[in-house]
């Protein structure tokens, strides 16, 4: 894998501070001097006059930042966002050296709640003094090449450098579940080998064997202390019913980077009050991680009830509070004019996973879909399965423009990368879209790991063994394990083997009950139903009846 390159150093000042170029010369001498420490150029970022604000992304992929502090500095708000961005990249990757602060001019920041927070855990180079000497002299020499020497070995301490989220290629590995919904204590891992293209884990099991609340822990887990923005009432239902006070619900992730094999375990406790006892940073911050509940539909109006919870969260409610809406069609035309590669990105991926069934239309003034080549429709008329595919596709695209805007440019799907869960994958879609909908995301959207549940045999003939996890409460362990594949069965196969569920509806098992008692007329209606399948219509299977009534007739009087 190739290497990763991304700047060392920022250098954050206020431009009113290098009126006199002593910030530049600052920059010039510590750039000298750190190529010295480190043996090769280093990477520094420094905007010379007029200084623009560097966007977040820019901020996310230093790796530290040294701060020019200043009165001016104080009231600069680009100065202040610059400290502020790289505070909360320490809080998210739990660390306290990412911040060199040089006390450059004296500044009264006793009061100030920022300066308080950068300085409480940083140690401050003083150059109020040395600004005014000449940078030839020993002590000014001296001085710059300690603060040369503290950015290198934060640069090759082991970790020492932050990979930007966009280097981050984060797939869950582990779940452990202790005390959560109906499970006492749960343990599985998503790394078991498959023959299929593709990352991907599906969980089966009847009603009430547990597939949603994996899916909600996993989202809890991801989103780490900002879990309690769903609120102590929703997190204190997610503690096992009979649980004893003084036990919490825990829930206990393990991530890898397959990039660099780091790995990131996150854990997540909630006490009987629904509060959080510790607040891990949030996975789900480090990379784009989306969840869909089994209610998920394009709306035509705002979800006000969101609005103030963080992204993050927003991405995930609907695993959450089933009310909540996915994305609105306004929302979506508005993203495309805001960034057209999200139309190319979401019409592209909306051909390749439907094919001729479903197109995004021409045009910019609606959202618009041609339905099977035929019928130009707004989206809120499209057919359901279209419609609940097309909210969740969308929401992607929107998710990857937002958080990963760099790669998003390219418009292209396969890029996309992401942890995806998916309740009820199969929701609304004609049995002909189930058969074929996994097969399509997995060429669609080859980067993302997907954790997703179903019901139905027609999505479940399409995974690996290795990619089923058959839940039942019943096994130790609660997972049956899968011993065979079964990508050759067929529904009635699947039904019988994987799901202990005869393919025939009940109603007939009444039927066939009331066979003896039943009039002569009601048993030879029976008999009917019984005879009739695929190519046998009523009226010959009435016909087939009749055929044997009369040769039983003829059996009785020979003998």
């Amino acid at each position: 894998m190739p290497e990763i390159t991304y700047p060392d150093v920022l250098i954050s000042y206020a431009e009113a501070d290098n009126r006199d170029g002593g910030v530049a010369q600052f920059y010039l001498q510590l750039s000298q001097e750190l190529q010295v420490q480190l043996g090769r150029p280093p990477g520094i970022v420094f905007q010379n006059a007029p200084r623009k604000a560097l966007p977040a992304e820019e901020l996310e992929r230093a790796t530290l930042l040294v701060a020019i502090l200043t009165p001016s500095y104080l009231s600069s708000p680009g100065c202040r966002r610059e400290i502020e961005a790289f505070l909360d990249k320490e809080i998210r990757h739990g660390r306290s050296d990412l911040i060199i602060p040089v006390h450059y001019v004296d500044t009264a920041f006793s009061t100030d709640p920022l300066l308080i927070r950068a300085l409480t855990s940083h140690p401050l180079a003083d150059w109020r003094n040395l600004r005014f000497e000449s940078i030839s002299k020993p002590t000014v020499r001296k001085e710059l090449a300690r603060i040369a020497r503290d950015i290198r070995d934060r640069l090759l301490a082991p970790r020492a450098r932050v990979i930007a989220p966009a280097d981050r290629s984060w797939r869950i590995e582990t779940l452990a579940l202790k005390n959560f919904r109906c499970f006492e204590a749960l343990k599985l891992d998503f790394r078991e080998p498959s023959t299929l293209e593709g990352d991907w884990t599906c969980l089966a099991g009847i009603n009430g064997a547990g597939k949603s609340s994996i899916v909600q822990a996993i989202g809890i887990g991801l989103l780490g202390g900002r879990a309690r923005e769903l609120g102590g009432g929703l997190l204190a239902r997610m503690r096992r019913v009979g649980t004893a006070a003084e036990q919490s619900a825990d829930i206990t992730l393990r991530l890898a980077d397959a990039y660099t094999g780091d790995e990131w375990e996150t854990s997540v406790q909630i006490d009987e009050k629904g509060r959080l006892l510790s607040l891990p940073s949030s996975v789900s911050e480090e990379l784009a991680a989306v969840a869909y509940g089994a209610t998920r539909n394009l709306s035509n109006e705002p979800d006000a009830r969101s609005r103030d919870e963080s992204h993050e969260v927003q991405r995930m409610i609907g695993v959450f509070k089933p009310l909540a809406q996915l994305a609105t069609a306004e929302a979506l035309v508005s993203g495309w004019r805001k960034n057209p590669a999200l139309r190319t990105l979401f019409s592209g991926l909306i051909s390749e996973v439907f094919g001729r069934e479903l197109a995004v239309s021409d045009t910019s003034e609606a959202v618009r879909f041609l339905v099977g080549e035929k019928d130009l429709v707004d989206a809120l008329d499209l057919p359901d399965g279209f419609r609940s595919s097309a909210a969740w596709l969308a929401d992607l695209c929107a998710t990857w423009c937002e958080t990963r805007p760099e790669q998003a440019r390219s418009a292209s799907h396969a890029e996309i990368d992401a942890i995806v869960l998916i309740d009820e994958i199969d929701l609304h879609l004609h049995p002909s879209l189930q058969r074929a909908l996994v097969p399509r995301l997995r060429r669609a959207l080859p980067k993302v790991q997907w954790i997703v549940t179903t019901h139905s045999p027609l999505v479940l003939a399409n995974f690996d063994a290795g990619e089923i996890i058959a839940l039942d409460r019943d096994e130790v362990g609660n997972v049956r394990q899968i011993d065979r594949q079964i990508l050759s069965f067929t529904s009635n196969e699947i039904y019988d083997y994987l799901m202990k569920t005869q393919p025939t509806g009940a109603a007939m098992d009444e039927e066939l009950k009331g066979m003896d008692t039943g009039s002569a007329a009601e048993r030879g209606r029976i008999a009917e139903l019984m005879q009739s399948d695929p190519d046998t219509n009523a009226a010959a299977a009435r016909q087939r009846v009749e055929e044997f009534r009369e040769i039983l007739e003829t059996v009785k009087r020979r003998a």
